[in-house]
């Protein structure tokens, strides 16, 4: 990409604009309260193919041009989004086989989105053109700063059209070469399930399928998807030199560095609520990784989300200050509304915005203008940082679809990936989320649950070589107990951990009625949950231990302090309680020589670094208690002037951007 200057800097506090929803008459006004609310920048078009191509080949960009200026020359920076989640009527009257096809073979039907197949030739075709149409309209404006390609492109359960099944056995053939192999590696012997030639391996429609099927089946549909975002942004990239894009959403099942590759930003939507906060956390610390270039948090709602009804209730004050900044403290130069003006008919009537549909200000209008002035205030340090951490942890698309497809044991699923998480957000570490391809040579400290298979990206050796060189790598549960194809191991029970700790394990034991009893070697009680991996010691240390359960099993370790070469590696054969788990933490920052406590309470703290100077931006994020954040020296509140000596107190959603 070569950059292409524009009129505009970040940060970015923006909206997504529909002017094909109103008359026209309507946008001045519209404009005029974005600049009186402090929004800079616009995503529009994204639904708009109808309005750009209202019949095949005719196209109509005069109305996008004339919004585009006025946005421009009122400083309101603009995303273009090319619209191919929502293709036009004539387009499957034309092709009725673009749409998808649902595991019982019916056809969506037109009035919705995302509900054409991205392998239909005929899609592919149509949305490839009116992409490089709005390429060459578009490719020098110099109030466009990006492009936002479809819109929240993700396969669920896919699409069993003749197209995706012909293009499966494809993949397999790629993938496996030969028919015998995928017998082989999906253990087909058994239920007489094995297959004379690709072309005969089942969709996973409505049977009880092979979990191996269902995760090629995930993988291969999100590929596809992939691959048809990569087709556009190949289009674009021929025309225009600003960043381009697909906003993306909170499902793992997505390679997202996969997706990314061919990208030059991250986008990302989400709808965040007060209980919620570390889950959003966690997607920040991850979006910040993939790419060198900062992320766009491209959708979260300002109030509430509605469809036709409202699902949710009013959110304290404060909290929408909160959830926008929160994006621009973890790595973000953009955070952006869904929605700018409430539809006044159609779908989403409810959903929450800046302004309602009769375009008077929603209650929140002065948090928004309020994120504005910080926003305002503390740009040159956003824009002059960024975040810098010692801690990692592992977040993988192909163990998220493993633990889709076989989650082991009842009530183990990738929610509970947030269990490990807060945590350490409550021990103040600010850790870079990471998948199995990324170097981790630049960690003291890593955190690895609920990673199935280590066998991605060459993880296995990278991560012992580490360990040797003198990483504290805390592990488990359920993690290295799969191969690549989701598979056991035939003669061991891990990959590579009995190897690399010496220790032995015995039995894995389910467990959702609360009968095993476990507790720390020093006598205090230790709560587990779900799942009890049981241990022999081996060389390491037993950390925790079972008093009660079976006669088997008491007495055994399930969690286990193991060194190794210059290292250490904690093994975590269940999911500990909170507290047992901020314990573990602390143990593994003192062997990290990471500093850990520095907050108290619900406070996010963010350590940035750059030619802007060095700080901390940190928030109290729920809204009814204050908070603590400790450091030291003396720093200084960029927001209010107000200067901290060894600790900073926080008000409930207070926010504050510290500098050295």
């Amino acid at each position: 990409m070569n950059e292409q200057k524009t009129l505009f800097r970040p940060p970015y506090l923006g909206c997504a604009y529909y002017p094909e929803d109103w008359d026209e008459s309507e946008i001045p006004y519209d404009i005029s309260m974005m600049k009186k609310a402090g929004i800079n920048c616009a995503r529009i078009a994204e639904f708009a193919w109808h309005k750009m191509e209202p019949a095949p080949g005719k196209f109509e960009f005069g109305w996008l041009h004339h919004v585009v200026n006025q946005l421009g020359e009122n400083g309101i920076a603009v995303v273009l989004g090319t619209p191919s989640a929502t293709p036009p009527r004539w387009l499957s009257k034309i092709y009725p086989d673009v749409m998808q096809v649902n595991a019982n073979g019916i056809p969506m039907s037109h009035g919705g989105r995302r509900h054409c197949c991205s392998n239909n030739p005929h899609y592919v075709e149509y949305s490839l053109r009116i992409a490089e149409a709005m390429a060459k309209e578009f490719a020098d404006d110099p109030y466009v700063i990006g492009w936002q390609i479809d819109n929240e492109i993700y396969s669920f359960d896919g699409c069993f059209c003749p197209e995706c099944c012909g293009r499966f056995a494809e993949y397999l053939r790629e993938k496996y070469g030969d028919i015998e192999t995928l017998n082989a590696r999906w253990n087909l012997n058994l239920f007489s399930q094995a297959y004379d030639c690709f072309e005969d391996v089942a969709q996973p429609k409505n049977a009880w399928h092979n979990p191996h099927l269902q995760l090629d089946w995930k993988t291969f549909q999100n590929d596809s998807h992939i691959h048809f975002v990569h087709k556009q942004a190949e289009v674009l990239h021929r025309y225009v030199k600003v960043p381009v894009g697909t906003d993306t959403m909170p499902f793992n099942g997505m390679d997202y560095g996969k997706l990314n590759e061919k990208l030059d930003v991250i986008q990302f939507n989400h709808y965040n609520d007060p209980q919620n906060h570390s889950n959003v956390v966690l997607w920040f610390d991850y979006l910040r990784t993939i790419l060198p270039h900062p992320f766009w948090n491209t959708e979260t709602q300002t109030c509430w989300n509605g469809s036709v009804a409202i699902g949710q209730s009013i959110k304290p004050e404060g909290f929408c200050r909160v959830n926008s900044f929160m994006p621009l403290a973890l790595g973000a130069e953009a955070n952006m509304y869904w929605i700018w003006r409430t539809h006044w008919a159609g779908h989403e009537l409810t959903h929450g915005s800046v302004l309602d549909a009769s375009g008077r200000p929603m209650h929140i209008f002065g948090e928004v203008q309020d994120t504005a002035e910080m926003i305002k205030k503390s740009a040159e340090f956003i824009n002059g940082t960024r975040v810098k951490t010692r801690v990692a942890f592992h977040y993988d698309s192909i163990n998220w679809n493993m633990m889709l497809t076989q989650p082991v044991v009842g009530g183990m699923n990738n929610d509970r990936i947030n269990e490990f998480y807060r945590p350490l957000l409550d021990s103040g570490l600010r850790p870079d989320v990471i998948f199995s391809e990324k170097d981790v040579s630049g960690y003291d400290l890593i955190f690895s649950p609920l990673m199935m298979t280590m066998e991605k990206g060459g993880l296995s050796d990278a991560m012992k070589k580490w360990v040797k060189d003198g990483g504290t790598w805390v592990v488990g549960p359920m993690t290295d107990i799969r191969n690549i194809d989701g598979a056991r191991y035939q003669h061991k029970p891990f990959g590579m951990l009995e190897e690399l700790t010496g220790a032995k394990w015995l039995y894995g034991i389910p467990d959702a009625i609360g009968a095993v009893k476990t507790a720390w070697t020093d006598g205090d009680d230790f709560r587990g949950n779900l799942w009890y991996d049981i241990f022999e010691p081996g060389s390491g240390a037993a950390l925790v231990t079972v008093k009660e359960g079976h006669s088997a099993i008491n007495g055994k370790a399930c969690v286990l302090d193991c060194t190794v070469g210059k290292g250490h590696v904690i093994i975590l054969g269940t999911v500990p309680s909170h507290d047992d788990l901020m314990k573990i933490i602390s143990r593994a920052c003192a062997y990290a020589k990471v500093p850990c406590g520095t907050t108290e309470g619900a406070v996010l703290a963010s350590p940035r670094v750059g030619e802007a100077g060095e700080g901390v931006i940190v928030m109290e994020y729920s809204g009814s208690n204050p908070g603590v954040y400790h450091f030291e020296g003396t720093m200084t509140d960029i927001l209010t002037g107000k200067s901290y000596t060894d600790k900073a107190e926080l008000a409930p959603y207070e926010i504050l951007v510290l500098k050295k």
